[in-house]
């Protein structure tokens, strides 16, 4: 209602700042999303069904960092389970804020309890800078938050535009909001393995052409009509309006560009041959993305004239391993004809998956570059007589089933794609 007010009365130009006047005031308060929403209504809209607008309050999330299942119960399946008495580095990005004011990592609810606003609006319009930090010789990232952040606190806000003015706060153009390096302060994160790559995987293909878009020209779409971007501004052209709706891998809009899956199928020396070729034809970084618990299985299955399922004769290697799924359910894929795309990380002891915080080593690493193509072929008996029908399918996981199982999470399977042939 504040800004309401002042828009209503105070509406005057106030100077846009130069981009390199970064000045930092430790007394300032961080204002709510709420309050920048009175006059940036459309982006507090879009941020609020964001998963990034529900941190850090995101009950999956805490569970995870807390060591809880779905009942609240302890399981030791979390940060705390391992680490009970360190907070850890999980801070660092759900409560950015808090973490800056200490200087110093910590405890999740602590920074709750202290009035963390989360990754809120304030927060983003006002950081002046992120430095990717890379050791040429170890390969290794320097990732925490008090090491890459520069913060610009106060009343100047920081975004896209060079000609933006408000009666409600000062501003200036932000060349670091345009770069996927700003993304970088939080999708990246360097413990005993990156387990956070993604910034890292979108650089490789960037630097190697595969690639030409920063992430938010993907994260952050723009589209719909010329219109202003706050209450009483100036009426911008829609392509130069960004989206604050930060679809990912939850987002079945982005799953379905992010693939493309051809099969082919055909009988060679008595046996049903098929060819499955997975492309990462729309994503910006790997197939899936850089965080260690996101999977996509591909699922193949023949069947003959009256729907019965052909017996599969390849290997281990053609089939899906226990993290698609152990169980009687027709979600359990386990042993079925497929192939796995994960990058699941193991903690000393063998136990997996691990989380970044507990992890030693990979299992393995199949997840597809931007750009590229995996190819994987599967072997089945031939009926007497009778069409053949092959299909394959693509399925989005989160996180790996039987993990979803033990903590009692609700894992949903978004199919991002499926190819059906025939064969005479």
């Amino acid at each position: 209602m504040k800004v309401l007010i002042h828009l209503a009365v105070l509406f005057f130009s106030i100077p846009v700042f130069a981009a390199n006047e970064v000045k930092d005031d430790p007394a300032y308060q961080y204002q709510p999303n709420s309050y920048c929403g009175a006059c940036h209504q459309e982006q507090l809209r879009d941020y609020s069904q964001s998963m990034m607008g529900k941190t850090p309050h995101d009950k999956v999330f805490q569970q995870f960092y807390l060591g809880l299942n779905a009942k609240g119960e302890k399981d030791g399946m979390g940060y705390k389970g391992f680490h009970p008495d360190e907070p850890g580095d999980c801070a660092n990005c759900h409560t950015p804020d808090v973490v800056l004011n200490e200087g110093h990592e910590v405890d999740l609810t602590e920074a709750i309890d202290k009035g963390s606003q989360g990754i809120s609006c304030d927060f983003c319009h006002t950081v002046a800078d992120v430095r990717v930090i890379r050791d040429p010789d170890t390969g290794r990232y320097t990732t925490d938050i008090n090491h890459v952040v520069t913060r610009a606190r106060g009343d100047t806000k920081r975004g896209p535009y060079d000609d933006a003015v408000s009666p409600a706060h000062k501003t200036v153009m932000s060349p670091i909001h345009l770069k996927s390096e700003f993304c970088a302060m939080c999708h990246l994160n360097q413990e005993h393995l990156l387990s956070i790559s993604t910034y890292a995987d979108w650089k490789a293909a960037y630097d190697k052409g595969a690639v030409t878009q920063q992430c938010q020209e993907c994260h952050m779409p723009t589209g719909g009509k010329d219109r202003p971007v706050a209450i009483g501004g100036k009426v911008r052209k829609a392509e130069t309006i960004r989206r604050h709706l930060f679809h990912g891998g939850h987002s079945k809009d982005m799953l379905d560009k992010a693939a493309t899956l051809k099969l082919e199928a055909g009988k060679k020396d008595g046996v049903l041959v098929v060819d499955a070729s997975v492309t990462n034809s729309g994503a910006g970084h790997t197939l899936p993305g850089g965080a260690t618990l996101r999977n996509i299985i591909l699922v193949v299955d023949a069947q003959d004239a009256a729907g019965n399922h052909l017996q599969h004769l390849g290997g281990k290697q053609e089939k899906l391993p226990p993290l698609a799924g152990v169980g009687n359910t027709e979600r359990d894929f386990a042993g079925h004809p497929g192939k796995m795309f994960a990058r699941p990380f193991v903690t000393k002891t063998g136990m997996v998956p691990a989380g970044g915080f507990n992890a030693d080593h990979e299992l393995f690493n199949t997840r597809i570059p931007p750009r590229e193509t995996d190819h994987s072929t599967f072997h089945f008996t031939l009926p007497e007589k009778g069409a053949i029908k092959v299909t394959a399918r693509l399925i989005y996981r989160w996180t790996y089933k039987p993990m979803a199982d033990k903590k009692g999470w609700d894992l949903e399977d978004i199919e991002m794609t499926r190819q059906s042939v025939e064969v005479d």
